[in-house]
């Protein structure tokens, strides 16, 4: 069994190559063996949110392997409303938010406070952090924070909790703000591990697992930004790692499981 917990239905940075409908995904998941995919909307992340959630409210109901969130932005508070997809469509299980595509900053209060409302209404959210020189609407301190006053929420930090380049040697990477998340051990905060220094780089995945534990990690790959061979690749790096199968079925899938289900609840 494994369930990737973080994907995208439709067009990434409007780049052909990184595109896929629901059919598309479906295929990559069975080339990858995946089982179960998790996705929002890529329309709704990079044009209109509304649509973009219509969208993949559609397209949930024809496959087999998908589920999904429903994205918010606080620069459409009426994206608020698509909160009814939670209970309408039961393969939606949470809720997506994206301060660095939309453009806000989480230290803002009246953003603050919009997606406070949204975190009362779901028992999952997937938060993008920022991972990458010249971002940072999304630092994975200030989501900490705001996943600490919501403790009957489970929050997936995105990207590794924001592992980065550095911007003098972009291709060596950075786990300063996975250990400083992971420190705090906030009992309902989990990091995917959507980021493909975990098989570029010997180690980063030993490293996650040291600072963050398997209990808390679960598998993302940013699908279709990565297709199935890369997917393959993420697995294989989990699948290498020095530690227990006990621990591997943990960070594949038993603690996604756990967070689907719930989050269906």
């Amino acid at each position: 069994m494994i369930i990737d917990v973080h994907g995208h239905l439709g067009n990434i940075n409007f780049a052909p190559f990184w595109q896929a409908d629901a059919q598309t995904l479906e295929k990559y998941c069975v080339e990858a063996g995946v089982d179960a995919l998790c996705v929002s909307s890529s329309r709704s992340l990079m044009y209109d949110v509304r649509e973009g959630n219509t969208e993949l409210d559609a397209a949930l109901k024809t496959t087999s392997k998908l589920l999904g969130y429903v994205v918010v932005n606080p620069m459409f508070p009426e994206s608020l409303e698509d909160l009814v997809l939670l209970d309408s469509n039961p393969k939606f299980r949470g809720v997506k938010a994206h301060p660095d595509y939309h453009g806000y900053n989480l230290a803002s209060k009246s953003r603050q406070q919009f997606l406070h409302e949204a975190a009362k209404k779901t028992k999952l959210m997937l938060f993008h952090v920022s991972c990458m020189p010249g971002t940072g609407f999304a630092d994975a301190m200030q989501v900490a924070e705001f996943a600490a006053q919501h403790p009957e929420t489970n929050f997936i930090f995105a990207h590794m909790a924001g592992i980065f380049q550095n911007g003098n040697y972009p291709y060596f990477p950075n786990q300063d703000n996975l250990e400083k998340v992971c420190a705090l051990k906030l009992p309902n905060v989990y990091i995917d591990t959507a980021h493909y220094l975990m098989y570029v780089y010997p180690g980063v995945m030993e490293r996650m697992v040291e600072l963050a534990g398997a209990d808390r990690i679960v598998f993302g790959t940013d699908v279709p930004l990565q297709g199935p061979m890369q997917m393959r690749f993420a697995i294989e790096a989990i699948q290498a790692l020095p530690i227990p199968e006990s621990d591997k079925e943990k960070i594949l899938w038993r603690n996604a499981a756990k967070l689907l289900g719930e989050a269906q609840k």
